[in-house]
């Protein structure tokens, strides 16, 4: 009986001691790893799973996608919204299947999901899918659109008021500042006065009419305004609006039109053209009108003459012009005296500080009147002197 007990003794010792060596051994090990299948031969992930990102904005996924053989993966996307709109991009273009290969660089691709402005806040869960025929793979990513309450955008100009003429064109630089945590593309629109050219762009584009900031990043804005042909002297406001990831915001410009300026020479019955004699001044009538609508200052008639010949004007300078007014002014003409008889052009410029303008004269010099009464007395004379040297002597 003893023999019994004691044998049993035994056999629990040894027991207590194997389990205390497995127990000892359990925890050096660590606790036992689950089984691992062989891994998948196409994988898709991303490095940003979840994204916040307000109405009216994009949110975009970076995805890396790799293969154990070289594989053409085809991408679709499920899970989303009516009003929702996903594409996924490669290298700047829109791509439905990308190449993947085994080894080397795998491509360069993104999701890019537009949130429409009138989203509600909220998680969305988004599902990729990638198929290279017998490889697969799905992920599974998460916009949570937020109130556009989050950051500001502003709109702002160097010089929010610029003045000129009618005649002139006007250049305004905007700086756009996006204060929010998502990037954002922002749509451009300016109101104009009537009958005004007005368009606004990002600078540096022709053609582009959206301008893409990124979170706390700015970009510029170029606007040109051209005046109406009519446009009357006085303040012209100018409005342009971006609107974008659920914030609008406006800047608020001004044109100041001083008038437009415009000269005209001419002569008071608009006959262009007159007669000279060879070194005989000769006074010519001319008109400067200012056909604008604010005055003129400061003007001087000037000539480009032919050589020798001399000409001036009576008055000499206009210090001022109004609008719609006429100033008449006498050219004194003097062709050089060894001028011979033809045409010759004299072109007169009225020069103010604000416009100027120039017209084209004919002058036709001719024989001095003098010369041709000189020249027939003495013709007679001749004639006359022949007759009485034949009469004298002829009947001899």
């Amino acid at each position: 009986m003893s023999d019994r007990v004691s044998g049993r003794q035994s056999l629990r010792r040894l027991a207590a001691r194997t389990a205390l060596v497995l127990g000892v051994v359990g925890l050096v090990a660590g606790p036992a790893a689950p089984f691992v299948g062989a891994a998948d031969s196409l994988t898709l992930t991303t490095p940003y799973p979840a994204i916040v990102g307000e109405p009216g904005s994009t949110a975009t996924f970076k995805l890396a996608l790799h293969a154990a053989v070289d594989s053409t993966v085809s991408l679709t996307a499920d899970g989303v919204p009516t009003g929702w709109t996903v594409r996924f991009q490669g290298s700047g273009t829109a791509v439905d299947s990308v190449f993947v290969p085994a080894t080397g660089t795998p491509p360069d691709v993104s999701l890019n999901v537009e949130i429409p402005a009138e989203a509600t806040a909220g998680p969305t869960t988004i599902t990729v899918h990638a198929n290279g025929g017998d490889q697969k793979a799905n992920l599974a990513v998460i916009v949570r659109v937020e109130s556009a309450a989050a950051g500001s955008v502003s709109l702002t100009s160097d010089f929010a008021s610029l003045q000129g003429s009618s005649s002139s064109t006007f250049n305004f630089s905007l700086t756009l500042k996006n204060g929010t945590p998502t990037e954002s593309t922002f749509s451009i629109a300016a109101q104009s006065p009537d009958g005004w050219t007005v368009t606004a762009k990002p600078a540096g584009q022709t053609q582009a009419t959206s301008l893409t900031v990124s979170a706390g990043g700015s970009g510029s804005v170029a606007v040109v305004a051209t005046p109406a042909q009519d446009a009357t002297a006085g303040d012209f406001p100018i409005k342009v609006t971006v609107s974008g990831g659920g914030k609008t915001a406006v800047a608020d410009l001004n044109v100041t039109i001083t008038g437009s300026y415009s000269l005209s020479v001419s002569t008071p019955d608009t006959v262009l053209s007159t007669t000279a004699n060879a070194g005989t001044e000769k006074d010519l009538p001319i008109t400067i009108t200012n056909g604008g609508t604010a005055p003129v200052t400061a003007i001087a008639p000037t000539v480009n003459a032919p050589t020798n010949w001399k000409v001036t004007f009576d008055p000499a300078t206009v210090d001022s012009l109004d609008a719609g007014k006429t100033q008449p002014v006498t050219a004194k003409i003097i062709p050089s005296a060894d001028a011979i008889a033809g045409d010759y052009n004299v072109i007169i410029t009225a020069a103010g500080k604000e416009a100027s303008a120039n017209v084209t004269i004919r002058v036709r010099v001719e024989t001095p009147q003098f010369w041709w009464i000189a020249g027939v007395v003495l013709l007679g004379a001749t004639f006359a002197g022949l007759y009485w040297v034949f009469r004298t002597y002829g009947r001899r």
